[in-house]
């Protein structure tokens, strides 16, 4: 029986990188795009260094690149697939480590499929075709890039997505979402909204968001936004993570510039979380779950923390940002930038 009470992630199956124990796989869309360099991929987290003539990647690399009608002029970083049109993928010299993304018809029609991994792209309306679901059901390639067209996303995908549990069909699930909006802010807190209440009912297997704002694509900050709301939802940890109070009388530093400069010297930390927090009042309260802390005890005074351990107390603040990174240190836990 499905508990609201606690994290449950549905179980897929295995499709090469997707489903199963896998984390979830961010998708970044770049069909509108025109690539033709590699150093263009450096805003998808892959980093071409053209002196060593090899690739590096980040933390927050999309794995998947829909490329639509626009395969890229040259080979892809190791682990890194392209995404192709059926039509497209049809014709193109390497239909292995290229994947192919289908409509429903297709799918279902195909006279030809990769042997490995088929993503079928549909909308929760179009989860009323009884073959589409038996091949679903059977297929151990297939894995679903389902959408929403409807009003309220979020009810409609989870009542979806409920469908499949319900038949037990295994396949990956691909949550995309394209978001037109006046700003990024705003597309941000449609994105999380719909999609972060999925991931965390335990539903999803990979992320494909595209954001418009003003008409204008940002592939950028579409893939930044989806590790984002990865993490919040804590299906997949990139980065390092801040607690910050929402500053009051009480506050005896200058909130905003002490987070500003913590996370410039720690957000490459992976899976860090530090509390930031005013005064000794309700900051360690306010920052339980933080692995460190930065609390103001004083005028021009901080005293440091090890999970709910004080560290050191009473210490200035002109050097209190520099002991916490020593504390991080003896801790194992840094890394250079």
């Amino acid at each position: 029986m499905r508990s609201f009470y606690a994290y449950h992630r549905y179980h897929t199956r295995h499709v090469a990188i997707i489903g199963s124990n896998n984390i979830p796989r961010v998708i970044a869309d770049v069909s509108e795009s025109s690539i033709t360099e590699m150093g263009q991929l450096a805003a998808l987290g892959h980093i071409y260094d053209p002196v060593t003539d090899k690739w590096s990647t980040t933390d927050q690399a999309a794995e998947l690149l829909y490329m639509g009608a626009s395969p890229l002029p040259f080979m892809v970083p190791a682990g890194t697939r392209q995404l192709l049109d059926y039509a497209t993928w049809q014709s193109h010299d390497d239909q292995f480590y290229c994947v192919p993304m289908m409509s429903v018809h297709e799918y279902l029609y195909a006279s030809q499929r990769h042997t490995v991994m088929n993503i079928v792209c549909c909308s929760t309306d179009e989860l009323d075709n009884h073959e589409l679901l038996v091949k679903l059901h059977d297929d151990a390639t297939a894995v679903l890039g389902l959408t929403s067209h409807h009003p309220s996303y979020f009810r409609d995908m989870r009542s979806a997505l409920d469908v499949l549990a319900a038949r037990d069909i295994l396949c990956p699930v691909i949550l995309r979402k394209g978001l037109l909006a006046t700003s990024l802010d705003i597309a941000s807190l449609h994105a999380a909204t719909d999609l972060g209440g999925l991931l965390v009912e335990g539903y999803g297997d990979g992320v494909m968001l595209n954001v418009r704002v003003n008409d204008h694509i940002h592939h950028d900050a579409s893939v930044r936004l989806a590790f984002g709301i990865l993490q919040a939802a804590r299906t997949r940890i990139t980065k390092a993570e801040y607690i910050s109070c929402p500053s009051c009388g009480r506050t005896l530093f200058d909130l905003q510039e002490t987070t500003s400069m913590i996370r410039a010297q720690t957000d490459h930390l992976k899976g860090v979380k530090i509390g930031i927090m005013g005064c000794i009042v309700n900051g360690p309260g306010e920052m339980a779950d933080a692995d460190y802390g930065y609390v103001g005890s004083g005028p021009d005074r901080i005293t440091l923390y090890r999970g709910q351990e004080i560290v050191q107390r009473n210490i200035p603040s002109a050097g209190a940002v520099g002991a916490l990174i020593d504390i991080i240190r003896t801790d194992g836990r840094w890394i250079e930038k």
